[in-house]
């Protein structure tokens, strides 16, 4: 009795595994950063020989990273609900830049992503950075 043995092909060229792997690994390593700063923060708050003023700055910080992370997941999906393949949102210093997954940006598609980013992180358009990656 044979037996035949199918193997998985993958259908993607080079550049498109590469680019696929942009967005998953960007968001993982996003993912990771704050996940290590929020962890920092709550040992601050579980250390009991700090003064009362660092804890209260620490559960302020975290505060900020859990608003940020629901930003960027709500934007994010909202900009994927716009028809768009993929997109990875990073904030720093009240900048945020957005990459989306598409060969060319027309300028409806930049006004659409504008619009859901002002709106989700209140942040004006001079600090708003997109770009795009196929």
């Amino acid at each position: 009795v044979g037996s035949a043995i199918v193997e998985n092909k993958e259908t993607y060229t080079t550049n498109e595994k590469i680019e696929d792997e942009y967005f998953s690994k960007t968001k993982l390593e996003r993912d990771e950063m704050y996940s290590k700063m929020l962890e920092s923060y709550e040992k601050i708050l579980s250390n009991k020989e700090l003064p009362e003023t660092q804890k209260s700055i620490a559960v302020q910080e975290i505060d900020k990273i859990n608003n940020a992370q629901n930003s960027i997941m709500i934007a994010e999906n909202l900009i994927l609900n716009k028809g768009f393949e993929d997109v990875v949102i990073l904030v720093n210093d009240n900048a945020v830049n957005v990459v989306v997954k598409i060969a060319f940006l027309s300028n409806e598609d930049i006004g659409k992503i504008q619009n859901i980013i002002e709106r989700e992180f209140d942040v004006s358009l001079d600090k708003v950075n997109i770009s795009s990656r196929k």
